[in-house]
């Protein structure tokens, strides 16, 4: 199935980190996408995602785990994920890869 034009810019989405509920969410016409999460001192565990099926022929996940990763990133944390869906996504966006806590394997 081919992706259709997304009706938002991806630039302007803003990423919100629910941390009572650990989750980072973000909202699109009415909808939310969201990744949970557990945090460790400097660890961050992606243990979910969900992105609403009206989303994702417009290219959400992608979207959301690019603002996720930039966060994470940002904060410097390092990375270990759990749920098979994000593990896919770093398989094929390799460049995130250099956020994996040291010995960590995408199997």
């Amino acid at each position: 199935m081919a992706k259709k034009e997304a009706p938002f810019d991806p630039a302007t989405l803003e990423l919100h980190d629910e941390t009572d509920a650990r989750q980072f969410v973000v909202r699109v016409d009415g909808h939310r996408a969201r990744v949970e999460y557990d945090r460790d001192g400097d660890r961050i565990f992606l243990t979910s995602i969900d992105v609403p099926k009206t989303l994702e022929p417009l290219g959400m996940k992608g979207v959301l785990m690019e603002k996720v990763l930039t966060h994470v990133e940002d904060k410097r944390w390092k990375l270990i994920p759990t749920h098979p869906a994000i593990k896919d996504y770093l398989r094929q966006n390799s460049a995130w890869q250099r956020l994996l806590l040291k010995g960590v394997q995408l199997r």
